[in-house]
């Protein structure tokens, strides 16, 4: 995509013609896959309605099947431009200014906009290595201002705290590599057996895992990770190599862009959100053209449902 800006974006995607033939290129390249059949390499007859039509099952698909655009009404140009929005904005867009944007509802805006944070949910990371900083975060609105009804009774500890903790706000946990890539994860607790459970899941052994004094990062060495931590109590921020100042900066962007634009997020969608956040930060040395292609390396076979999406957790 050659798009710097908006004017650019309009001229390359001026039809529906068009953004069907760009989707196809995306998702198939050369080699077109029936979502129907699953054949490979089909060759694919275009019928007077625009569908395409497989020569091997000689059923019509579209390039929406068996993507977040299927089963949707929205024009495809309408599509790009959310995702061109969703991909470049460093901070994000709430749902009502992309629904003026697009002309239509603020609740299919929201929706748009979670479809299109679902296929940001890769799930197939590497490792981080080398030098990984490691941290939480907790994300939501303070106790004080609640109402009295929905404040909890007890606060506890360093905000959602181990297995004891009443407060209310969603812990995140952040590793990120040193001039690499950033994982951003919504738990339960910040406990040791959470954060070591992550630790193993997205860390290699051979790194070393720079953290703050949180209690439960003491355990590190004996599962067999190399550790330095520095202490933020005692205004500690540099130690060394030991610092979590990268993870800091993540943070600060996300918590910004959450009170700046969304104001409000629930713990239910949160991890949407953090995907949102991440995938920008990992593409930051991409311009906007390339982080808008990026987004489609992932987007096939990723289906999402209203249904889906609102039931309860």
């Amino acid at each position: 995509m050659n798009a710097g800006n908006l004017i650019d974006f309009f001229n390359q995607f001026a039809s529906e013609a068009k953004c069907a033939e760009f989707i196809a290129q995306q998702r198939w390249g050369n080699e077109i896959i029936c979502p129907k059949c699953g054949v490979v390499g089909i060759k694919a007859y275009k019928l007077a309605s625009g569908r395409l039509k497989c020569a091997e099952c000689r059923k019509p698909f579209t390039v929406r099947m068996g993507t977040i655009f299927e089963d949707s009404m929205i024009p495809l140009q309408k599509w790009l431009l959310a995702i061109y929005l969703c991909t470049s904005l460093k901070k994000g867009i709430s749902s009502i200014q992309l629904a003026r944007y697009l002309n239509v509802t603020q609740k299919t805006s929201w929706f748009m906009l979670q479809r299109i944070r679902y296929v940001f949910e890769s799930g197939t990371f590497e490792k981080l290595k080398d030098a990984v900083e490691m941290d939480e975060a907790y994300i939501g609105g303070k106790d004080n201002n609640k109402h009295a009804t929905k404040r909890t009774k007890y606060l506890t500890g360093k905000g959602a705290q181990g297995f004891g903790s009443k407060n209310s706000k969603t812990p995140v946990v952040g590793m990120v590599e040193r001039g690499g890539s950033l994982h951003a994860v919504v738990t339960s607790d910040t406990g040791s057996a959470t954060l070591m459970g992550l630790v193993r899941k997205h860390i290699d052994i051979d790194a070393t895992v720079y953290t703050d004094e949180h209690m439960p990062y003491r355990t590190l060495p004996k599962i067999g990770y190399k550790h330095e931590s520095v202490n933020h109590g005692v205004k500690e921020f540099v130690n060394g190599m030991a610092s979590t100042n990268t993870a800091e900066s993540f943070w600060s962007h996300l918590k910004r862009g959450i009170n700046g634009i969304y104001h409000h997020v629930s713990p239910k969608h949160l991890q949407k959100y953090c995907d949102e956040y991440s995938y920008r930060w990992n593409t930051r040395e991409m311009n906007d053209g390339e982080r808008f292609e990026e987004w489609f390396a992932n987007f096939n076979g990723k289906r999402l449902t209203y249904k889906t999406l609102t039931k309860k957790a």
